[in-house]
């Protein structure tokens, strides 16, 4: 009671001077400098709202500092449940948008006169969405295929070492699925690739077959100016192209 009585006498400022005091004596810690550093807007009280920001920077790296580092089986396994994801994620991206690219130049490529980057931009729009929407599913398949959980709390979880190595292992599995995702060039034929859009380029009206006048801007492009048609039905006869005066991919 005594004390209680020489506290209600105290004014305002000698009540926050012994209470800081207080503090640091406890803590060893000088709490005026954090105070001062609290009180943002020098009023010498410290608001709900300068309170509120102080506990929340202060909290987590209280918390950081009772929580147990993990295991290193533990770092293992989450390191691998990060990479897993993103190595199927980089194997479509990369697979679907060299397959797709193609698809997409034979399916409307050609008729509405994209480039061939542009086609491999919209089979890769659909590998991200497709990449994204099995996201959940390859983790719940990775556990499904015997691949333990880490079993890491949440304060483990939010630690920056973990981060540093969820981030780390994330890059590593993207990489390793975009090299694999390249296999299909592999067994691409890309002789035909190239002879199919040098005649892309050829037939202007996009019929799939290069008739007389258009062959003849070719070769006109090629510097031989002054070849008739017959000439060019001759020329097609001794190359076994037939004498229909019109050239398609499969003569």
């Amino acid at each position: 009671e005594e004390l209680q009585g020489v506290v209600s006498r105290l004014t305002p400022s000698e009540a926050r001077a012994v209470g800081i005091a207080a503090m640091s004596r406890h803590f060893g810690i000088d709490y005026t400098q954090v105070f001062e550093a609290v009180d943002r807007d020098h009023s010498g009280t410290v608001s709900r709202v300068e309170f509120r920001r102080y506990i929340t920077q202060v909290l987590p790296a209280h918390a950081a500092t009772d929580t147990p580092r993990p295991t290193n089986r533990q770092l293992a396994l989450f390191g691998l449940n990060s990479a897993i994801p993103f190595v199927v994620f980089g194997m479509l991206d990369n697979s679907i948008m060299i397959l797709g690219g193609d698809v997409v130049d034979d399916l409307v490529g050609s008729t509405l006169q994209l480039s061939t980057l542009a086609c491999a931009a919209i089979a890769n729009t659909f590998a991200d969405v497709l990449g994204i929407s099995i996201g959940n599913t390859v983790e719940a398949l990775s556990s499904r295929c015997g691949v333990p959980s880490a079993n890491l709390t949440q304060a483990q979880a939010e630690m920056p070492m973990v981060r540093r190595l969820g981030l780390a292992c994330g890059s590593f599995g993207i990489l390793v699925g975009c090299v694999i995702g390249m296999s299909p060039l592999l067994f691409m034929d890309h002789d035909a690739k190239a002879l199919k859009d040098a005649f892309a380029k050829v037939d202007t009206d996009g019929s799939g077959a290069l008739e007389l006048p258009e062959l003849r801007r070719a070769l006109a492009g090629a510097g031989l100016q002054d070849v008739d048609d017959a000439q060019l039905r001759a020329l097609l006869r001794e190359l076994g192209l037939g004498s229909e005066g019109r050239v398609t991919l499969d003569s």
